[in-house]
């Protein structure tokens, strides 16, 4: 028997993209090598031999791995600088502002907080990032989280606020350090996107509601609540709503004013670049509207006076906030418990919208992305970040795509980007003295309104799409957010999206193979009989429908790994059959067949590529069961892979079927093992077509078939 009886035909696999000769199928290196039945190889030594390649990574591509700047500093030049340095400018334009915003208007911190996580994580990512355009930095998402977690200490004397930064910067930065180091890159697949969707409209409306405060002049009256006003109105954001609506009346004027100004002028100039961009004036992106509306109202604030007016300007920027500190010692040892879900909160939603930023530039560059090297260096970025008193960082898809326009090649540009931001911190600073801070809620507002925009076309898509789950899972995790708390919209989400992944799981894709009449073949049990394919679900059809027609014969195929999530349904499914012939029919309807009328079970076990020990202990309750009724337990294709028959050994079922066949010998004298040999040996078939023909020879043998329809059935050789 050749080699392509064995393995399903496949196409040939390009193993090369310019090379021909790499072009070799499945089935040539298969013939070509040493025969398996003839010399009865096992599948140990088929993993040993020539054609795998067993080649262990070198000391230098484990380190150019974990630290990709290795692989492209040597080839590095000052054409790529040149690049990566007008990015840099590109992007510190408009991410300082941007990021001083995030600092006092949404987190609550100093305005330094928000500048250092534009500094320190940019220039370590430079060293641990994987891909080139990415750049990291503060986000409004999970600055609001940081804001909602510190703001109940804002009003306790002796509390500085940069050290309860530093405590969830470092939760964050541990959490994805310890994940990546796990090789848990794989939960950015749990989270969907109606996740990120729902939290990311609920942070949108947050933030305006938030920076409303600030907007309208109501920040003094907002901070100076009594108690009692301030329990009603600090709790969840739709309270700070109800405050905005109660204080209205008290709005001041000229604040309010500039707001709703600069907002229209912020808006309109966004406006004029989108038209632009879709004229294909691409350079239009590079204009920085944040900076401009930013620069224009300082300077008319310091040249008409605007602080006599009762407007609040910036001030002088404290660099004494700056300050040193290791993580998880120390006086702030204390906060690590009330703040450690804060700070986990950051780092899952950080890690998924990095991820997402990622794959979008990997999809677009045409990168090789892995989310467990990226899990390292966000968690290592954000460890070093917390040090100093940095807002938790990560990766954001906008900024990185401007960055990537801007002609970025590397991840130098990041550290170019905080170079710049440095010196500006340093020398610079108090040329924003007179910066309106109402301004920098004007600009938290825009931003509010990016991310709401694409809120409708989502919906209106899913809905289109019956998509009610995800539909579910947006409005579950906004309302929460809205109505609660941005943790509880986060942990209310995640456990739906859990609890969708295991149902999903748990629904198993099994297929309870039946006879059918109008076929003539075995289809699934599961679907509709009209809806099956002319052809049988099995592999070999024609070969198989010849012997279709054996009475009392029972096909289970597990396409999927068998897990113990999946064998309990299994067990029921198998108990459903039996009983009403469908295991679609509710488990309260009286029995619809007769228990003897299952005469002979037969596993197809191709596609189940894992059998763990839960698994393996129902599949042998489930043969063991069989086989006390004197039902005849045959399995077909077993997987080669060790594990599986191994783990089919010391669970005993083969020692089981061993038996059955032992049993079915004795008693009718037919010879189950007249078959073609399994690689390993019996009781196991190669085929389906071959457990049906011992069907057959045991119905002749003991009588329960007519011989003569029998021998006119068998095909010709």
């Amino acid at each position: 028997m050749s080699a392509s009886q064995i393995f399903p035909t496949r196409s040939k696999l390009p193993l090369g993209n310019s090379n021909k000769q790499n072009d070799i199928s499945i089935d040539r290196v298969m013939s070509e090598s040493v025969p398996l039945l003839q010399h009865k190889q096992t599948v140990e030594s088929l993993s040993n031999s020539n054609y795998i390649s067993n080649a262990e990574p070198t000391l230098s591509d484990k380190v150019s791995y974990y630290l990709p700047c290795v692989s492209w500093l040597p080839s590095y030049n000052w054409q790529f600088f040149f690049g990566d340095l007008v990015a840099g400018l590109s992007l510190a334009s408009f991410q300082m502002p941007l990021s001083m915003s995030y600092a006092t208007a949404i987190a609550r911190v100093p305005p330094i907080c928000g500048l250092i996580g534009l500094i320190i994580p940019p220039m370590i990512y430079t060293v641990f990032g994987s891909v080139p355009q990415m750049i990291v930095g503060p986000e409004a998402a999970l600055s609001l989280i940081v804001g909602t977690a510190i703001e109940p200490y804002t009003h306790e004397k002796g509390i500085d606020v940069v050290d309860l930064v530093i405590v969830i910067t470092s939760v964050s930065g541990a959490t994805l350090l310890g994940f990546g180091l796990a090789r848990f890159g794989f939960l950015d697949n749990v989270l969907s996107t109606s996740l990120l969707k729902g939290f990311i409209g609920g942070v949108g409306l947050v933030m305006l509601i938030n920076s409303s405060i600030t907007e309208l002049g109501l920040s003094e009256i907002y901070e100076n609540l009594d108690p009692e006003a301030r329990s009603m109105y600090h709790r969840a954001p739709y309270q700070k709503l109800r405050f905005v609506y109660r204080y209205f009346p008290e709005t001041h004027k000229p604040t309010a004013y500039l707001c709703l100004a600069s907002l229209l002028v912020l808006l309109l100039i966004r406006t004029v670049k989108s038209w632009c961009i879709s004229r294909n004036m691409n350079k239009a992106v590079f204009v920085p509207e944040i900076l401009i509306v930013l620069l224009i109202t300082t300077v008319l604030s310091w040249a008409t006076d605007w602080q006599s007016m009762g407007i609040k300007v910036l001030g002088h920027v404290n660099t004494k906030h700056f300050k040193f500190s290791l993580p998880f010692c120390g006086d702030i040892v204390k906060y690590y418990n009330p703040l450690i879900g804060a700070g986990f909160s950051c780092a899952i939603l950080g890690f998924f919208e990095s991820t997402t930023a990622s794959k979008s530039l990997g999809s677009m560059y045409n990168l090789p992305i892995s989310s467990n090297r990226e899990l390292v260096a966000l968690g290592s970025i954000n460890l070093v970040g917390s040090m100093f008193g940095a807002l938790p960082s990560f990766g954001g898809y906008g900024r990185s795509k401007i960055n990537a326009l801007s002609g970025a090649k590397t991840t130098m540009s990041g550290f170019c980007m905080a170079l710049i931001i440095l010196i500006v911190t340093v020398f610079f600073m108090s040329y924003l003295f007179y910066l309106p801070i109402c301004i920098l809620s004007v600009i938290i507002s825009t931003v509010g309104f990016s991310l709401l925009e694409e809120i409708p076309k989502d919906i209106y898509f899913h809905w289109r799409n019956s998509g009610y789950n995800e539909l579910l899972t947006f409005f579950v995790t906004i309302i929460a957010t809205i109505f609660y708390s941005i943790e509880a919209g986060i942990i209310l989400g995640v456990l739906y999206s859990l609890v969708r992944v295991v149902r999903h799981s748990g629904q198993s894709r099994i297929q309870i193979l039946t006879r059918s009449s109008a076929l003539d073949t075995f289809v699934n049990a599961d679907e509709p009989q009209q809806e099956q394919r002319s052809d049988s679900i099995l592999d070999n059809s024609s070969a198989c429908s010849a012997h279709s027609n054996v009475d009392g014969c029972l096909i289970i195929k597990i396409p999927e790994p068998l897990t113990f999530i999946n064998s309990s349904d299994l067990k029921a499914r198998l108990r459903r059959v039996e009983l009403y012939g469908s295991p679609k029919i509710h488990p309260a309807t009286p029995r619809l067949r007769d228990e003897n009328l299952t005469r002979y079970v037969i596993f197809d076990l191709n596609g189940m590529t894992d059998l763990d020990s839960t698994a393996a202990q129902i599949l042998y309750d489930i043969v063991h069961n069989y086989k006390e009724r004197g039902i005849c337990i045959m399995f077909a294709r077993v997987p080669t892979f060790k594990k599986i028959r191994a783990r089919l050994e010391t669970s005993k079922v083969k020692q089981l079927l061993v038996e059955v066949a032992n049993d079915i010998r004795n008693m009718t004298g037919a010879e189950i093992q007249g078959t073609s040999k399994d690689i390993s040996n019996l009781p196991y078939f190669l085929t389906v077509e071959e457990a049906l023909k011992a069907v057959t020879e045991i119905n002749v043998s003991s009588g329960y078939y007519d011989l003569s329809s029998y021998l006119s059935s068998l095909p010709p050789y």
